[in-house]
């Protein structure tokens, strides 16, 4: 997920009331690395701060109203969503409540606030000029919108059904500071930016691979009511060519992205950091055996002896290496599809800020520094500043190629789309 520096700031208050972690008092990599996600650091900076103080940090974002804007990602339900974006407990359950009513009536089958979400749906909250809770839509598919809105002291939900048409469209850009204010600058909304991200999540660091200069071609369609545009629908074809990533292309073709080789987007990831596997402690909701409390385990912990190799679970740049309270030695790894991943707890280090590592390369040792009682290490996985259960997360061993039988379909795919991303652009950099 890609968020605004809005969401960035309103998600202080989401780590301390729903998502208490095992983090110190603070993150050393906050001054270390100032490219690290801002929403990462501001939720591990606040997240052992109790609720009051948690809120009183939310307060700063009064006298003005917020719009949170973003889209679902694996795990996502509408219980966190509400979370991560207000602190008021009681509008947090009210809403997702209601919400999620509406839906299930749609759906005929049972559907609650806690149950997940597909990913890459279209959301939006709305907070007033207090931080209080406003309204909300989120959009199952474009003809399904449900909305829930706050109206006095009572929350109502209900679903808007939509007729839709879409025109396939093209637009050409080159990037300036970054992807989301380059599209804006041409009169796009900050949604395709989100779609543009989502596609290209496995192949393009959309925080530090984008240069000035970098040109993207985007072939989509774009959504109408009323012979109003409304959004968009899908991304059908995207060609990235960037002074860092080189060129990147992805092609929709049997509901999955594929590069113009046909070889499908999604790429490889380590399942585990270390050769040797016992889960000692699992993600989520635990007595922690050193401070004696119910605490939220945000990661994996693994038991193997002192002086065991921890591997990178992939290719990355090590954006910290040091010391926490809470952490003791730990790494962190950012990957090029916004992953990031963590190594905690360690005996010894064996790479440095800003080295690039690959996957399988000792970053360090098992150990059992700072809030540890015993060897192991403690691993996390988080997507652009969200914490995610490692042994959930849908990695697939190796990319998917088009099946032999859809070859000659997929080429003519191909063909058809550079015919449409070649032609002439307006100078708007549109094209219909």
């Amino acid at each position: 997920m890609v968020l605004c520096s809005i969401l960035a700031a309103a998600c202080f208050c989401c780590g301390i009331f729903f998502f208490l972690g095992d983090w110190g008092n603070a993150h050393p990599s906050s001054t270390q690395n100032p490219t690290a996600n801002s929403s990462a650091l501001n939720s591990d900076l606040a997240r052992d701060l109790p609720e009051s103080e948690a809120c009183d940090l939310h307060s700063n974002l009064k006298g003005k109203p917020v719009e949170i804007s973003d889209m679902t990602s694996d795990g996502d339900t509408l219980l966190s969503l509400f979370s991560l974006s207000f602190c008021d407990a009681t509008s947090v359950k009210r809403a997702a409540e209601s919400l999620a009513s509406t839906i299930q009536a749609d759906l005929g089958k049972r559907f609650l606030p806690t149950d997940e979400i597909p990913p890459g749906k279209r959301f939006s909250i709305h907070l007033d000029e207090k931080g209080e809770f406003q309204k909300a839509t989120i959009e199952f598919d474009p003809s399904r919108l449900f909305h829930c809105e706050k109206t006095n002291e009572t929350v109502k939900s209900w679903k808007e059904n939509v007729v839709l048409d879409y025109k396939i469209e093209v637009i050409s850009f080159n990037v300036q500071r970054d992807v989301t204010e380059s599209l804006l600058a041409i009169r796009e909304q900050r949604e395709l930016a989100l779609k543009l991200m989502h596609v290209f999540r496995w192949d393009i660091d959309f925080q530090g691979d984008p240069r000035k200069g970098d040109a993207c071609k985007i072939v989509f369609e774009r959504r109408y009511a009323d012979d109003r545009p409304t959004g968009y629908g899908r991304i059908l074809f995207a060609v990235y060519e960037g002074k860092r990533t080189g060129r990147k292309t992805a092609c929709l073709f049997n509901g999955q992205y594929f590069d113009e080789n046909g070889v499908e987007l999604k790429r490889d990831y380590l399942r585990t950091p270390l050769n040797t596997l016992r889960i000692t402690s699992g993600y989520g909701w635990r007595i922690h055996p050193v401070l004696n409390r119910w605490k939220f385990h945000t990661g994996v912990d693994y038991g193997a002896p002192t002086g065991t190799p921890v591997y990178a679970i992939a290719d990355g740049t090590v954006t910290f290496q040091g010391s926490g309270e809470a952490y003791g030695l730990y790494v962190c790894v950012r990957h090029s599809n916004g992953y990031e991943s963590r190594y905690s707890h360690l005996s010894r280090i064996s790479v440095k800020t800003g080295q690039k590592v690959k996957q399988r390369q000792t970053v360090g040792l098992v150990g059992s520094t700072g809030r540890s009682t015993g060897p192991h290490l403690f691993f996390e996985i988080l997507d652009n500043g969200k914490r995610l259960d490692p042994t959930k997360i849908k990695l697939i061993k190796n990319p998917r190629t088009v099946p032999a039988p859809l070859h000659d379909r997929f080429k003519s795919v191909i063909r058809t789309q550079h015919q449409v991303i070649t032609q002439t652009v307006s100078p708007s950099g549109r094209r219909t």
